[in-house]
């Protein structure tokens, strides 16, 4: 089956992805495709307009910032399973993120993808609830964080308001004492 005709867009920018959105209500949002592509092939779900933010630059990579891991959205569960600062400071999550889908889907599959369309399959959402992540999310109205516990509402639904954009999730690094017992790196 194919997916019903829709107008795609591709978003240079985070500020452009935003514009998108505003100029075409009820938009569907495209990182890694891995959620989006067969719910339209399938035809559970239909878009008018795809705006697609797999190529926002903003939006990737894995740092240390203070005391957290901070992964942009479009990171893929790939990066996040060989995140050296991942591995050694949350990983749980690495554990999680390597195995998630298949080869192809943590090749191309992004964690803020992933995040957005919460399917209760996959091991990344509860992971994030257990380490106390905070889910990074901007819009019309700003910048805001949700805690992971708070932004996963139910099956395949989120807090997400459908004019935002999940911009990168934070991680507490793990403290000494807790996991595995083996000494962690310091986040700084």
């Amino acid at each position: 089956m194919y997916s019903a005709g829709f107008d795609y867009y591709r978003a240079a920018t985070l500020a452009e992805a935003h514009q998108l959105l505003t100029a075409h209500p009820g938009a569907k949002l495209l990182a890694g495709g891995h959620s989006l592509i067969p719910l339209l092939k399938l035809r559970l779900t239909t878009a008018e307009a795809v705006v697609d933010i797999g190529r926002v630059a903003e939006l990737r990579g894995v740092s240390v910032e203070g005391d957290t891991i901070h992964m942009g959205a479009l990171t893929t569960h790939a990066e996040v399973a060989i995140s050296a600062e991942v591995m050694l400071r949350a990983r749980a999550l690495a554990d999680a993120a390597g195995v998630t889908g298949d080869p192809q889907v943590r090749n191309r599959g992004t964690i803020g993808g992933n995040v957005a369309h919460a399917d209760p399959a996959s091991d990344l959402p509860i992971a994030l609830v257990a380490l106390k992540a905070r889910i990074l999310a901007s819009g019309p109205g700003g910048e805001r964080a949700v805690d992971a516990a708070a932004f996963f509402t139910g099956i395949m639904s989120t807090a997400l308001g459908h004019d935002e954009i999940v911009t990168a999730i934070v991680v507490p690094c793990a403290q000494r004492g807790q996991g595995t017992g083996r000494r962690r790196p310091p986040c700084t």
